[in-house]
C-alpha cells in the first residue's frame, strides 16, 4: 500500500502562508480547516485519538488529531445527531472535544464549521433539523428560504441527491419528482427515470412469525408511465433493506440489508435485469456468506464495501474495505476498516465522445464529435 505525505492543515482564522494554500484558505468561512490536495472521494478512518482521511487508493491524505466521528450527549450533540436519521450524506460530520462540528467538503478542500443543525444538499438545497434537543421533531429541506419538503419524521435522503418524503421522490438536481407506491423506496434517478425497490407478497412464515412482503423487486418509474418490474432481488431472511443506490453510470444498483451482527449483506445487480443480483463479497458459493456493508460508489463505477469474514457474530477472522467491480466482483483492497466515505454518490460520468442520438452512461449527444454529451 502506498502512503502519501499527509497534507498540512490549518485554521483559516490563523492563516496559511504560501501561495495557493493561502488563496484557498482565504475563500473559506472563518474557522474552517483547510485541507489542500484533498481528493474528490475518500474514507474517514478513526485512528488513535484522532481521524485519518484516506484516498480510495489507501494513501493517507490528512491526519486530524483530536477530531472525532461521533460526539457526546450535550444539547448541541442531540441537535446534530437528528440529521443522521436522513441516512448517508455526501459530507461526513466530524467534531472536536470542545463540541465544535465540521462537515467535510471535498469541493472546497476543507472542513467547514457547522453552527446550526443544517447541512448542504445538491442543487443549493439544505437539510434542516427540527431544532429540539429533547425530542426528534423531523427534518425538512429548504432552498434559499423556500421550503421544498415540509418537516417529516420519515424524510430520507436517497443516494445523496434525492429526497423521499410522504410517498414522493424528489430529485434535487433537476426538480423532477415521482409518486411512489406503498412499500417502495427510492434508490436513484437518471434523467426522467427513477429506480425503486418495492416489497411484495405473498406472505411467508419464518421462525418467529410471518413476513407479509418477503419478495423485493427493482422497479423502473418513467414519468408519464407506470412502474415496470426490472428484476427480483434476494432477501437474506425477514430483514428490511436499509440502503439502495445506483452506480454513477446507472447500470448497477447496490442493495444493503439491515445490519445484524458484524454487518449486513450487500448485493449488487444490473438495472436492466440481464442478470440476477449477487453478494458483493463474491463468496456466496464457497461457504458461509461474509458480512458486507455499503460505503459508497467510486467514480469509476466500483462499489466501496466493508467486508468481514467471521465464524459467528463475535469471532471475526479478517476484514477490510474493498473496491468491488459489480460486473466481475473482483476485489481491490484499500484498508482494514473505515467509518464512512465522503462523496459516496458521485455524479454520472460525462462521455468524451459519442455519436448523435446515442445514449451513453446516461448522456445523449447532440452533435457529431462533440467533446461532451449533455444530460438528457
Amino acid at each position: 500500500m502506498r502512503f502519501a505525505v499527509p497534507v498540512v492543515i490549518c485554521m483559516v482564522a490563523a492563516g496559511c502562508n504560501g501561495g495557493g494554500g493561502d488563496r484557498l484558505a482565504s475563500a473559506l468561512p472563518p474557522g474552517s480547516v483547510s485541507l489542500p490536495g484533498l481528493p474528490k472521494q475518500g474514507l474517514v478512518v478513526p485512528r488513535g485519538s484522532g481521524v485519518e482521511l484516506l484516498g480510495l487508493d489507501g494513501s493517507v491524505v490528512a491526519r486530524l488529531p483530536r477530531f472525532e466521528i461521533g460526539g457526546g450527549d450535550t444539547r448541541r450533540d442531540a441537535l446534530m445527531h437528528d440529521l443522521d436519521s436522513a441516512g448517508q450524506l455526501e459530507q461526513p460530520r466530524l467534531v472536536t472535544p470542545d463540541d465544535r462540528y465540521y462537515r467535510l467538503d471535498a469541493s472546497r478542500h476543507a472542513l467547514i464549521p457547522i453552527w446550526q443543525p443544517r447541512v448542504p444538499l445538491p442543487g443549493g438545497a439544505e437539510l434542516v433539523g427540527g431544532g429540539d434537543p429533547h425530542e426528534f421533531r423531523g427534518l425538512s429541506v429548504v432552498r434559499r428560504g423556500h421550503v421544498l419538503v415540509r418537516r417529516d419524521f420519515f424524510l430520507a435522503v436517497v443516494a445523496g441527491t434525492l429526497v423521499q418524503s410522504r410517498g414522493r421522490l424528489l430529485d434535487l438536481r433537476t426538480g423532477r419528482s415521482w409518486r411512489l407506491l406503498p412499500r417502495c423506496t427510492g434508490v436513484g434517478a437518471r434523467g426522467a427515470t427513477a429506480y425503486v425497490f418495492c416489497a411484495t407478497g405473498p406472505p411467508v412464515r419464518f421462525c418467529c412469525g410471518v413476513d407479509p412482503y418477503p419478495n423485493m423487486w427493482l422497479e423502473r418509474l418513467a414519468r408519464g408511465q407506470g412502474a415496470t418490474k426490472v428484476a427480483q432481488f434476494s432477501r437474506d431472511g425477514p430483514f428490511p433493506r436499509v440502503t439502495g443506490a445506483l452506480s454513477p453510470n446507472g447500470r448497477f444498483v447496490a442493495d444493503q440489508g439491515e445490519e445484524i451482527c458484524a454487518g449486513g449483506y450487500l448485493r449488487v445487480g444490473p438495472t436492466d435485469g440481464s442478470r440476477g443480483d449477487r453478494p458483493a463479497s463474491g463468496d456466496g458459493a464457497t461457504g458461509s456468506l461474509p458480512y458486507s456493508t455499503f460505503l459508497g460508489w467510486s467514480a469509476d463505477g466500483r462499489v466501496v464495501a466493508q467486508i468481514t469474514w467471521a465464524r459467528d457474530c463475535e469471532h471475526t477472522v479478517r476484514g477490510g474495505v474493498y473496491l468491488v467491480d459489480p460486473r466481475t466482483l473482483k476485489r481491490t483492497y484499500v484498508t482494514r476498516w473505515a467509518w464512512t466515505m465522503w462523496n459516496a454518490f458521485p455524479d454520472p460520468p460525462v462521455a468524451l465522445r459519442c455519436p448523435v442520438g446515442e445514449r451513453l452512461n446516461g448522456y445523449r449527444a447532440v452533435a457529431n464529435g462533440s467533446r461532451s454529451c449533455p444530460r438528457y
